[in-house]
């Protein structure tokens, strides 16, 4: 007797999961990072420092990565298109009120609630559940789904920028409130984790809850190492713009460095997160957190668009190939069995990185008129970051 696709290791009814999160993953963190193509005109309107206008994209990751502590076992529990269809309505609703917002705290409140929950809500449980679906191939299911954030990074920033003169930045959210209800609804139906889950890897913690994850040595020292590589992601993202501003360069043009970091983004979701299943997941993400922290050090030297561009498809190609493998080596090294709340207690890492790393690069800016010292802080963060990260090798390989 044959059995059938929903009961084999790697299933065909996974794909379908794959194609949503990829949508969902492309409308949600690509409208959060067109946050760049609002940065200018939000922080002109309210007469904002860029440390101030940081923070609107800082408090908003800081909430979207910590809600996955919560989000992430709930997706262990109840269905996932619920939690994400769930947040995609936040998503929207927040987006407006901030397109409506007269004050800048009023921003913060509604981006923060808005782009907070919808991507907290959606993003650990999609994933969660595209893990479910697969073993042998996992890292190859994992990476063509998140290459739909690179590939939302490259469309909807360049986009946004495109449609300023026309929309403002006021324009421009109620815009991507209505990508995210166009694309991101019907998508989210299709998302749903598997039941009975034929995972040959033996989960190392069952129900793991926070204190559980603590106390395992493994878990703290891949926590420490996911804080310190983002660390430097999200001063990209938010500043790369301003940055590129401060060279000369119109708004447009500086759009288009995030798109770079999309266009490389998708090919290392796409191209060398497959790779992880024939090279070994976590020596390939030690290799790309090394290649981040080189990235950086181009940045540090960059004066012209030429220099900031290989910059951004180097980095979008090194830290997407990372983003795509994360899931995957916390799979090998816990299971994937209870991944949800793994992966959701070890996301709120990256939320401290979100809620710090942009908003102190602002800060320093605003003191001292340069991103330098930002920017070399964040190349030696991604160095120690690999260095962390390899010591998870044993129980991975094993």
């Amino acid at each position: 007797m044959t059995s059938s696709p929903a009961a084999a290791v790697d299933s065909r009814a996974g794909w379908p999961v794959v194609a949503g999160t990829h949508v969902v993953t492309g409308v949600t963190f690509g409208s959060s990072y067109a946050f760049s193509a609002l940065f200018p005109g939000l922080a002109a309107e309210f007469g904002a420092s860029r440390g101030a206008t940081a923070l609107v994209f800082s408090l908003s990751a800081f909430v979207f990565y910590s809600l996955g502590a919560v989000a992430g076992p709930l997706g262990d529990r109840l269905p996932t298109r619920v939690l994400v269809l769930s947040g995609l309505v936040a998503m929207v609703l927040g987006y407006v009120g901030a397109a409506n917002a007269h004050s800048l705290a009023a921003v913060y409140l509604f981006y923060a609630a808005g782009a907070g929950l919808g991507i907290g809500l959606s993003y650990v449980p999609a994933l969660g559940a595209v893990q479910s679906w697969f073993a042998r191939r996992r890292a190859q299911a994992s990476g063509i789904a998140l290459a739909g954030l690179g590939v939302g990074t490259l469309v909807l920033p360049m986009l946004t920028a495109r449609l300023m003169p026309e929309l403002g930045w006021r324009g421009g959210l109620m815009m991507l409130a209505g990508a995210v209800a166009l694309f991101g609804v019907p998508a989210a139906t299709l998302l749903h984790r598997r039941t009975h889950l034929p995972d040959p890897n033996t989960p190392a913690l069952a129900a793991p809850g926070a204190r559980d994850l603590w106390r395992d040595a493994r878990f703290r020292r891949f926590y420490l190492s996911l804080v310190l590589a983002s660390f430097c992601s999200f001063i990209a993202y938010v500043h790369i713009v301003p940055a590129s501003q401060d060279l000369g360069l119109p708004l447009e043009t500086g759009t288009l460095l995030v798109g770079l970091i999309g266009a490389g983004s998708v090919a290392g979701r796409f191209v060398l997160t497959g790779l992880g299943d024939r090279l070994g997941a976590l020596r390939l993400l030690v290799l790309l957190t090394f290649a981040v922290a080189a990235c950086f050090l181009i940045w540090a030297m960059a004066t012209s668009f030429a220099a900031l561009a290989v910059f951004a498809v180097l980095f979008g190609v090194s830290y997407g190939g990372c983003v795509g493998l994360y899931p995957v080596v916390a799979s090998e090294v816990f299971g994937a069995r209870h991944i949800g709340a793994v992966l959701g207690h070890l996301y709120t890492a990256v939320g401290i990185s979100a809620l710090v790393g942009p908003t102190l690069a602002g800060l320093v800016f605003d003191r001292t008129g340069s991103y330098l010292a930002p920017i070399l802080v964040s190349a030696a963060c991604a160095g120690v970051a690999a260095v962390l990260a390899m010591g998870l090798a044993d129980r991975a390989e094993a």
